[in-house]
């Protein structure tokens, strides 16, 4: 217990988590076959809302990240497998004396499997300092539907991140090269304000579905449209990767866009059915 506390409060959390998805046949469902962790990384305990798909919570029990704190999370996702991760609440960074925070996500996904990754909004609070790397490797035939949401300040209380630094970058790869790159550095104000940065807004969202062609770019600029969006919206097809990016203040609207589009390529994409988890509405 000593030590722990002494980690905490010097050199910030070391946590770590390695997740490992399986498709079993004997029991036709994908199972969390492996996990492991050190520190404040934990999940619930998977369950089947549609039958063969895991479902699993990621949790972060402290309930904030501070400077010094050092997370990496790893997934592997084998062959054929199908889970949907995702996290009960939003991760919030506190404002640093000086030291980095640091989040690393390692994904890898095989073959014929398919990972929906949906963790809630990174709040940043003003005055955090923040390195976050998101790196997804795909095999040939892998499949992925995930978002990033990131938070500069607290919009809701008139907190704008008027100090602190934020570099976070998401990477793409397919067959071991390199795909897609986005990347969001941070570190003076002016760079919430051009339009080259976030437009004087303090929220943007990623989102990125593989396997979707023209008529789902079509289909997802209707959906933007039926909706009225009065936000920053952009849709792009790589390839077969569909980019879908946003800038708004409010977490809810920016959902209330992205979910839609989410469901309906779940359906046109991976003929699956648009199911909602249940968290996301409480």
């Amino acid at each position: 217990m000593t030590a722990a506390l002494k980690q905490s409060t010097s050199s910030g959390w070391r946590g770590e988590i390695n997740i490992d998805f399986e498709y079993r046949k004997a029991v036709t469902k994908t199972v969390m076959a492996s996990v492991s962790h050190k520190g404040p990384l934990r999940v619930q305990r998977p369950f089947y809302p549609e039958g063969e798909v895991c479902h699993l919570y990621l949790l972060h029990p402290p309930g904030g990240v501070v400077g010094g704190d050092a997370l990496k999370i790893n997934v592997h996702c084998a062959e054929a497998s199908h889970a949907f991760v995702t996290t009960p609440g939003s991760t919030k960074f506190y404002r640093s004396a000086g030291a980095f925070s640091t989040v690393v996500q390692k994904i890898s996904v095989k073959n014929e499997a398919l990972l929906e990754w949906f963790p809630q909004e990174n709040i940043f609070f003003p005055g955090a300092k923040i390195k976050l790397k998101t790196e997804i490797q795909l095999e040939k035939g892998a499949k992925y539907s995930g978002w990033e949401i990131n938070c500069l300040g607290r919009p809701v209380n008139n907190e704008k991140f008027t100090n602190g630094e934020l570099d976070a970058g998401f990477h793409l790869y397919r067959e071991g090269e390199i795909f897609f790159i986005d990347r969001l550095k941070v570190n003076t104000i002016k760079q919430l304000k051009v339009s080259a940065g976030l437009r004087g807004y303090a929220m943007n969202a990623l989102f990125v579905c593989t396997g979707c062609t023209e008529a789902d770019v079509e289909m997802t600029r209707e959906i933007i449209a039926r909706l009225a969006v009065e936000f920053p919206v952009g849709v792009t097809l790589l390839d077969d990767v569909l980019v879908l990016r946003a800038l708004e203040n409010q977490t809810e609207k920016l959902q209330a866009v992205i979910i839609p589009v989410w469901q309906a390529l779940r359906q046109s994409v991976f003929a699956l059915p648009a199911m909602q988890p249940r968290i996301w509405s409480t």
